[in-house]
């Protein structure tokens, strides 16, 4: 449990990487591929200001927020650079402020691309050819540009950061999405959830690492949970596994969730429970809900009241118009 399991539930992240291709192809993909529409370009305008609106506010907030609570120079100019949400084009993304806000580096670069994204999707030939080179140089990251011939040891560490490192599990997401009417089928939903919990149990049991690296089996796993997702999933009675209220209250607010759950974290350590709680295992669950509970509170009130309120009262700043 605590050696295997609770480790593994960080790489979720990476799945994260594929759903956010696999959606942003739902939502902007045909606006985008003006070839199969035969339409104009799409607003890049609309595109971008829509990106910053989901993003920028909430994590400004925290930013601002850690900013105070550690007022120095450094934490300056790393605030600084997290609220362009361009520092994943840094040599060194290695920001401490908000430090789980590194993936919003990767993804918000992957904004950035995204047209180009949607070129190397134009057709399933292309797709599967470019996602053959991303693992290529995904290898090559880990072998090669991320060792000591070209950054320090102490970078070595920060291959998460590298968008190159992780563009194989965007490039999955985008090829699920041209296969979503094929491998969607309700008829395969059971095929696909025994292979998504197969291919999971077997990553504790088996550690399989596909040349010295175990992140591209988490292609395989991830790729079958999202497929079984894509088929509207197994519902018995009125519960749907996956897709229910609570699923879907918590997935309205996961990014902020996952935003500010170190936060919430570092708040509680200031209460010290460690000096009242000897048990560590009960210590660390109690902190966890604890912390949890606190996250999802701050964000649901933040995202839902607090903005809501000021936005009410004014607006919104034009530039996230």
């Amino acid at each position: 449990m605590y050696s295997d399991i609770i480790p593994f539930l960080t790489t979720f992240v990476f799945m994260f990487f594929s759903l956010s291709a696999f959606s942003m192809c739902c939502g902007y993909f045909h606006k985008f591929n003006v070839n199969l529409e035969g339409k104009s370009y799409y607003n890049t305008e609309i595109f971008y200001s829509k990106r910053y609106c989901r993003i920028w506010p909430f994590f400004a907030l925290l930013v601002g927020l850690d900013l105070i609570m550690n007022p120095t120079l450094t934490e300056l100019y790393q605030s600084f650079a997290d609220l362009t949400l361009a520092f994943n084009l840094l040599p060194n993304p290695e920001i401490k402020v908000i430090g789980v806000g590194w993936f919003l580096g990767v993804v918000f670069l992957f904004y950035m691309i995204f047209p180009w994204f949607v070129y190397l999707l134009q057709n399933k030939t292309r797709a599967w050819f470019a996602f053959a080179i991303a693992l290529i140089m995904h290898f090559l990251v880990v072998d090669y540009f991320l060792t000591e011939r070209f950054v320090l040891p102490s970078e070595i560490s920060n291959f998460r950061h590298n968008i190159v490192w992780s563009f194989p599990f965007f490039m999955i997401g985008g090829i699920l999405y041209l296969y979503r009417e094929n491998l969607g089928n309700p008829k395969l939903k059971y095929l696909w959830l025994t292979l998504a919990i197969t291919s999971t149990i077997s990553q504790f049991i088996f550690y399989p690492s596909i040349f010295r690296d175990n992140y591209m089996y988490l292609l395989i796993v991830f790729s079958f949970w999202i497929l079984y997702a894509m088929t509207g999933g197994i519902q018995i009675y009125s519960f749907k596994l996956l897709e229910n209220r609570f699923t879907k209250f918590i997935g309205g607010i996961s990014m902020e969730i996952y935003l500010c759950h170190m936060v919430t974290f570092r708040a509680i350590e200031k209460a010290h429970l460690d000096d009242k709680i000897t048990n560590p295992h009960l210590y660390y669950w109690i902190t966890c809900i604890v912390g949890i509970g606190l996250a999802i509170l701050f964000s649901y009130f933040v995202k839902y009241k607090l903005f809501s309120y000021l936005g009410s009262k004014i607006k919104v700043l034009s530039f996230l118009k």
